[in-house]
């Protein structure tokens, strides 16, 4: 039915059941999710467990979200990282998917999957398997063979997710293809065929009891009609500010369509924004992830997701939350290792001010479970019909609720305000009308003017009920509330400096109690409390059965609101006002509370000495921080303070330095020498693909996917015999990929691309001309090149596909010679390589890779290593050299010390550097393109209590050739931390395993 604005509105209740599943946990309406019939704000943060190999710390980066006010997760899923070849799926280690499963359910953390096949996600081929290039239908489609590859990956995706599915675990939802097309939208057969395939591949392996979900790339409709592939929750994706990290302080303006698309796509289900903006990826030579933090920082956080609460959003997922890291090879070719994002939670896991501010926002819709009943009143500026406030440059959006029974007691209403335009950055002052049940309509505030920053929104509440207590008004925002002893206790706060006004309902003329730090007074009469002035630290007002905790939004960033742990299987995913929970200012994070009788049992991270403030029950005399107990003392403030000790010396605590340690290297271009062998390399004698990208020159096809060989570096060596006058190549790679040549050991020339955007160069094509001393009887080309990547295949047309290798060839020559034979060397196995546990993208076909020099244990007795080089003294000729070093840290247990690999852009010595820590290769470095010059490295794939073994490959481009000038291992951070008691090294399989006495050229 439609009320009178013609807003779609169904009766409460009249819930929406998917595939005939009546008795199923996870249920909607046109306002929320339910759980077990209860209405839940699903906050959900984006994380890929594939881009931190190291499981143990997925618990620490869960908790971290849960402290955050984050209830959910999503998660994408990597097809091709699972199934390395066409006949293997496996799901272990970094793909462990129901390991990832019971860490989310020992955390109490919801989970939406989204296992593609195809995610896109700025990695390889968008998660589709390179081996499937060889494939000649159309990917995306319904077409025999594209279903065939595809088909075992899902299934067992699915089997392997059936038990997990809430409430027997925490997955709530699953998204079959991402951000797709409907056949009708594209001029494409077999689309909607193919969405229709993956949903009845789900259903028929076990997942029948959660929703179906599409990620649309905007909103668009696709599969939210009736017909092949509609899902049962439809939702769009957002970035409102792009990826232009360039240009860090410029802002779009808001859009105000989102509750119209909601109504006019799917009013019967909730808006659900299933991969908003968290921050934004970054390209080779681009500006770093530093300035698309700037773009997409806590300021945007505060504006843009707020407009986001004023259409009414009741599933939100911000894209990224944690980023991590594309370590070996995995990502697509237009970025680089890094994957911080700009994320709220940064690569190397410590916290960012984005996280604070998204902690207050999810913490304050958590505890107003009204806002999932709101519909908009009315919204505007000044001269529109709706003027909510005095100035012209305020935007102002009304919701109520329960919306669709105004009769209601409730009543509750919410005010989004902010700048009219993005394009004011200075204060505005203004009054703001509102509702109240007491007094009608009213102006807030009653003294003085209200003050919004440039860049900034506020949510403002009358109405608000928390506990038995309600405010009347409020010009400072809602953080949380919780009920203390029958004592209500809620939180507000506002900027320090600004002033705020705060109206409290009472029965009567009650005795004020006030303490704390902040320059705010306080008054009684009509039946009301009133609150004024700038808050500074905590104010703490105190009165008949409530509370009000006022505090300047810094502090308030800095408080926590652990719900105490239950054994309910409901109330662990719980995070609303209902569960039980304490209120903590002072640690850099806490991640648990646990009532142990008199004892409340905190859990958490320091990183300096720190005063701790717990308010909560009486029933606590005593509290342990980590197990331990601490001395704690009744404040005048009503909590339980102490002091957490941060350990001497922990700050200091000494890393090895590079510079001083002993180096051994080789030359890894052997095929240079002319006695060198390749004749047991694979033979590149293909004379036709099934690609759409043909070669442009040449008898033979030298795709190196052709060949099994998909990711990393290649060799190739084209062999011909008599004269020549030169070639002409055409080498394909990626963007910013690097590429050198030589004629038998002489060296011809390098190149590499760029791409500082979307539109960088893939493809090099140049012309060498060969001398006569160059030439001998039989002649070999040498020709190496590393990728950056796979295309992904965001249009569906095959993009993906486009090859690495050489794309074209002519041999110049005035009799007609031709190349007789070419070579290849890849990844040891190609797709069938032997480390499943690292899989299939983590190695190239480098020599020292070939060898197995970058692994654990590897056997460097073989004279060709030298004893005396360093990277830091580097090669004086063009080429490759590996050099391997190890070093011991034995770093305080209790201690979260990130650590990273620091390098600096050189454009005198022009190089590329691959950096293999234990085996997995963990940074690629452009020494003239950048931007990425720091890679912190996560424990468990870092050993922080024993031996590490790493190799730097030091590509030179250039005849000079080339030199580190910086290569340091630094500390990012460092905290006393409860996140585990050992973080272990992945056990992944070294040299003996892999390569042991085997002969590999």
């Amino acid at each position: 039915m439609n009320d009178e604005s013609g807003k779609y509105v169904f009766p409460l209740g009249d819930l929406n059941f998917y595939n005939g599943l009546s008795n199923a946990s996870v249920t909607f309406d046109q306002h929320s999710l339910l759980l077990d019939g209860k209405r839940v704000m699903f906050f959900s943060g984006e994380f890929h467990p594939f881009r931190l190999p190291a499981p143990e710390l997925w618990k620490d980066v869960l908790q971290k979200f849960k402290a955050g006010g984050f209830n959910g997760v999503s998660v994408y899923w990597h097809w091709g990282l699972s199934a390395p070849n066409a006949n293997e799926v496996s799901f272990t280690g970094h793909n462990d998917l129901q390991a990832f499963f019971e860490t989310a359910k020992e955390v109490g953390v919801l989970v939406i999957v989204r296992p593609g096949p195809y995610v896109n996600a700025e990695t390889a081929g968008g998660g589709i398997p390179a081996w499937t290039t060889n494939i000649p239908d159309l990917a995306r489609t319904n077409s025999t063979g594209y279903k065939e590859a595809w088909l075992p990956y899902m299934e067992e995706f699915a089997r392997q997710t059936a038990p997990y599915q809430y409430p027997n675990g925490p997955v709530i939802a699953i998204q079959s293809e991402n951000e797709y097309f409907t056949s009708e939208a594209l001029d494409i057969p077999g689309l909607s065929e193919h969405m229709q395939d993956i949903i009845d591949t789900i259903r028929a392996n076990g997942v029948t009891s959660i929703p179906t979900i599409h990620n649309d790339k905007n909103a668009g409709g696709q599969f939210a009609f009736e017909g092949l592939g509609k899902v049962d929750i439809y939702g769009w994706d957002g970035y409102p500010l792009g990826f232009d990290c360039d240009q860090p302080t410029v802002w779009t303006e808001l859009a105000t369509t989102h509750d119209a698309n909601h109504q006019r796509l799917n009013p019967a289900e909730p808006l659900a924004l299933f991969e908003w903006q968290g921050g934004a990826f970054s390209y080779w030579s681009g500006p770093g992830y530093d300035q698309c933090y700037k773009l997409i920082n806590e300021q945007f956080a505060n504006v843009y997701y707020k407009n986001n609460y004023a259409a009414e959003a009741a599933l939100q997922n911000l894209y990224m939350t944690y980023g991590g890291t594309n370590w070996g090879n995995m990502h697509t070719h237009t970025i680089y290792s890094s994957y911080d994002y700009g994320a709220a939670i940064s690569e190397d896991r410590l916290l960012t001010p984005k996280f604070s501010e998204i902690k207050l926002q999810s913490y304050f819709l958590h505890a107003s479970p009204d806002y999932l009943l709101v519909g908009r009143v009315g919204n505007g500026t000044v001269g529109n019909g709706t003027p909510y406030s005095d100035s012209k440059d305020i935007y102002t959006t009304h919701l109520s609720a329960p919306f669709d029974n105004p009769d209601s007691a409730a009543n509750v209403n919410f005010y989004v305000v902010r700048q009219a335009t993005n394009t004011k950055t200075t204060d505005t002052e203004f009054t703001l009308r509102v509702n109240t049940t007491r007094e009608g309509e009213i102006t807030i505030p009653k003294n003085g003017t209200l003050k919004l920053a440039g860049r900034e929104s506020k949510i403002l509440v009358t109405n608000y009920p928390f506990g038995n207590s309600k405010l009347e008004y409020s010009t400072a925002e809602v953080m949380t509330w919780a009920t203390f002893d029958e004592t209500d206790t809620i939180v507000l706060y506002g900027l320090e400096g600004y002033d705020v006004e705060i109206a409290v309902e009472v029965d009567s003329t009650p005795e004020i109690n006030a303490v704390g730090s902040g320059a705010i007074t306080a008054t009684a009469s009509n039946n009301t409390v009133t609150l004024s002035g700038s808050p500074s630290g905590l104010s703490i007002f105190s009165f008949g059965n409530t509370r009000v905790i006022v505090a300047d939004k810094k502090t308030a960033s800095g408080l926590f609101a652990p719900h105490l742990t239950t054994d309910d299987n409901h109330d662990h995913y719980d995070i609303s006002p209902e569960v039980p929970s304490v209120l903590i200012q002072g640690p850099y994070l806490v991640r648990s509370a646990t009532a142990n009788d008199s004892t409340l049992a905190l859990t958490g991270d320091i990183n300096g000495t720190t005063t701790i403030d717990v308010f909560g029950p009486s029933q606590f005399t005593t509290i342990t921080w980590n197990g331990v107990p601490i001395e704690v003392e009744q404040t005048d403030i009503g909590s339980l303070r102490g002091q957490l000790e941060f350990p001497d010396g922990l700050e200091d605590v000494s890393i090895p330095v590079l510079q001083e340690l002993e180096w051994i290297c080789a030359d890894s271009l052997p095929e240079l020498n002319p006695d060198f062998d390749d004749s047991a390399w694979v033979i590149a004698n293909k004379t036709e693909t099934q690609r759409p990208q043909q070669p442009s020159a040449g008898k033979f096809v030298l795709y190196s996917s052709e060949y099994g060989f998909h990711a990393g570096d290649w060799v190739w060596r084209g062999h011909f015999s008599g004269n020549a006058t030169g070639v002409e190549l055409s080498v394909q790679g990626g963007f910013s990929f690097g590429y050198s040549a030589w004629i038998n050991e002489h060296f011809l020339g390098s190149g590499q691309g760029s791409s500082h955007s979307q539109d960088g160069v893939d493809i090099l094509s140049p012309t060498f001309n060969f001398t006569a001393d160059q030439l001998q009887d039989e002649n070999v080309l040498t020709v190496i090149h590393d990728s950056t990547g796979m295309n992904q295949d965001y249009n569906v047309n095959d993009e993906h596909k486009n090859p690495r290798g050489i794309r074209g060839y002519t041999l110049l020559s005035d009799d007609g010679n031709d190349f007789t034979e070419w070579r290849v060397s890849g990844n040891v196995g190609g797709e069938n390589a032997p480390d499943k546990l690292r899989g299939p993208y983590n190695e190239g076909g480098w020599w020292f890779e070939r060898i197995g020099a970058h692994l654990p244990g590897f056997d460097a007795s073989d004279s060709v290593w030298n004893q005396t080089c360093t990277p830091y003294e580097g090669r004086s000729e063009p080429g490759v050299t590996a050099y391997r070093t190890t070093f011991d840290l034995d770093l305080p247990d209790g201690s979260d010390i990130p650590l990273a690999f620091d390098f600096a852009l050189d454009s005198n010595s022009p190089h590329r550097v691959l950096l293999f820590v234990n085996g997995w290769q963990f940074g690629r470095f452009l020494s003239t393109l950048g931007p990425q010059t720091s890679y912190p490295i996560p424990e468990g794939i870092l050993n922080h209590h024993g031996t590490n073994e790493i190799l730097i490959s030091l590509w030179a481009l250039e005849s000079g050739g080339a030199r580190l000038s910086k290569l340091e291992l630094s500390k990012r951070g460092t905290l006393l931390s409860s996140k585990s008691a050992t973080i272990h090294v992945v056990e992944a399989p070294g040299w003996s395993e892999l390569r042991g006495n085997s002969t590999i050229h």
